[in-house]
């Protein structure tokens, strides 16, 4: 009977190592999958403040036009500068999104790195055949 018992215990001693094993790498997977999900909610809320940056820089704009409009004239410099800043607004953001597609796996142009969907055979941003 001890024999038999001890036959017992290894067995449920290796069961218990190999569920411990695989709970093991089961909450490694969710702790990297966690540590993803945190990377991209902090790149999503970086991409809303770019987005209002350049809201705030369209409003400018327009602002520095409709005063050229009633005549008080704006340095063709500074509305440049205004809009070479938007330019640089927009390509952070067009990075900040390249990187969220590829933390979430998603398909990216190899082309420009545009984040395609599934289904599509050309990129929406360049129009290179995926």
């Amino acid at each position: 009977m001890n024999e038999r018992l001890q036959e017992l215990l290894d067995a449920v001693q290796r069961t218990a190592s190999q569920v411990g094993g695989s709970a093991a790498d089961a909450a490694y997977g969710m702790g990297k999958r966690a540590g993803e999900l945190l990377s991209v909610a902090k790149l999503n809320i970086r991409i809303m403040d770019l987005k209002g940056a350049v809201s705030t820089a369209l409003r400018e704009v327009g602002e520095m036009i409709y005063a050229t409009h009633t005549g008080t004239l704006t340095e063709s410099e500074v509305l440049l500068a205004k809009l070479q800043e938007i330019d640089g607004l927009r390509q952070q953001i067009d990075r900040l999104e390249r990187e969220i597609a590829r933390l979430q796996g998603g398909a990216v142009c190899p082309f420009c790195g545009a984040a395609a969907r599934s289904g599509d055979v050309f990129c929406r941003e360049c129009g290179q055949k995926l």
